[in-house]
């Protein structure tokens, strides 16, 4: 039932806000429509070619922990989990998300439950880590020429990620926090967020490992942001690097919360937050070149899904996984 629940939820929040966009936009769409159609295909093709290089580049990230935790998996496999979490993201409404569908491949191959998971899941924190970084380092460059409004965002976006970092890793802060989650007790919620919890914190002997990865991580997000930014000129927008490095780590953030893959919420994100530099028309059409890639990434994983008998996976044991899936 709760699987059912937060599949619907999912479902309704990328429906409900695209459809808003749309009839706000509504008289602008045969303008927007022209934009669109006057993409240059070369850049269009080599932004959604980097895209393919930046899910390679995550997928040496993810590598890189499940060697930390002792898991072997050949590179060629990660990458073929990457491109299916794409597909399950962004085509399967169920509550079953792409990191969730990874870890259970591993686990299937290495029989390694607690491992598979806790490395899919430092890699969307150190993931959103890097996020963080990168924004701070764009505020530093363009400091003089951003609204005041962002970057108070952006600030409190960073003074986010040193208090996370700061609450994760200290040990006064782990028994506090791990006090407060063992009260609570709604579908198993706290239980499970107290195993995530006690995996990062670990993650504060492995130094050298988190090292690594952070920096492979803002390898791959710069690839990602650039995406964005070859877009944008595909389209003839006037848009600058390091305004997409400063802007796009909230777009992704937010992006993060419940959707099918972001659908909508990154939409509505692009809109809000591009809208002042490039207008709300040019920012809804980088937005949707930016889905159209992504949706190429997933038919990618969609194909190796149906292909690979390997990782097949049924209905019963989609059930099983929903649990997982807070």
């Amino acid at each position: 039932m709760k699987g059912r629940i937060f599949a619907f939820l999912r479902v309704f929040v990328s429906i409900g806000l695209i459809a808003f966009l749309l009839w706000s936009m509504r008289a602008r769409l045969p303008r927007i429509g022209s934009t669109i159609a006057k993409t240059q295909p070369l850049l269009f093709a080599l932004a959604a070619l980097l895209f393919i290089v930046n899910v390679a580049t995550i997928s040496f990230r993810l590598q890189l922990l499940f060697v930390g935790e002792n898991l072997r998996i050949p590179f060629g496999r990660v990458i073929q989990l990457s491109f299916i979490g794409f597909f399950f993201n962004n085509f399967m409404p169920t509550a079953v998300g792409g990191d969730i569908v990874k870890a259970y491949y591993v686990n299937q191959q290495t029989k390694e439950t607690a491992k598979s998971f806790i490395a899919v899941f430092m890699d969307r924190f150190i993931g959103i880590i890097s996020f963080g970084l990168i924004a701070v380092v764009a505020l530093f460059l363009s400091r003089e020429n951003i609204d005041g409004a962002l970057k108070k965002i952006v600030l409190i976006f960073a003074l986010g990620g040193i208090t996370g970092l700061f609450v994760m890793l200290n040990p006064s802060a782990a028994k506090l926090i791990l006090n407060g989650l063992s009260r609570f007790k709604l579908w198993g919620i706290g239980g499970r967020l107290s195993k995530a919890y006690m995996a990062v914190h670990e993650y504060r002997k492995k130094k050298a490992l988190i090292c690594a990865v952070t920096g492979v991580s803002l390898i791959a997000q710069v690839l990602y942001f650039s995406v964005v930014y070859l877009l944008a000129k595909s389209l003839g927008a006037d848009l600058r690097l390091v305004s997409v490095f400063l802007i796009m780590p909230i777009v992704s953030l937010v992006s993060m919360l419940p959707s099918l893959g972001g659908l909508g919420i990154r939409e509505s994100a692009f809109v809000v937050l591009f809208g002042p530099l490039l207008g709300s028309d040019n920012a809804f059409s980088v937005s949707i070149l930016l889905l159209a890639t992504l949706l190429i990434t997933s038919l990618i994983g969609a194909l190796i899904y149906v292909s690979a008998a390997q990782f097949k996976m049924g209905r019963a044991e989609i059930t099983k996984l929903q649990p997982y899936s807070i």
